[in-house]
């Protein structure tokens, strides 16, 4: 008979597990990150509302400024432990 687990999910067991998981969150984070950045900068040069978009007034407004505001709280990250932690630093 198999003994079940005292916890289960994803508790790390052992300091391997923690870096394993911690440091892919980061590097997820760093990529997410430096994605909207890429949004936003394409974004400030482009007119949703013209073809191939063709999105009303509106929709290109919601969209550059979720995007705007995304990458302001995202720039406002202190990431010098997140590089340190990733190896980017």
């Amino acid at each position: 008979m198999t003994v079940p687990p005292d916890t289960i999910g994803l508790d790390p067991e052992n300091a391997d597990d923690v870096n394993r998981q911690i440091g892919t969150h980061l590097r997820q984070f760093v990529n997410i990150k430096e994605t909207i950045g890429h949004d936003q900068d394409w974004l400030a040069g482009s007119s949703l509302g013209d073809p191939p978009y063709n999105f009303s007034a509106s929709q290109e407004t919601d969209i550059k400024t979720a995007i705007a505001q995304l990458n302001t709280a995202l720039d406002a990250v202190d990431m010098t432990f997140i590089n340190r932690l990733t190896g980017l630093f």
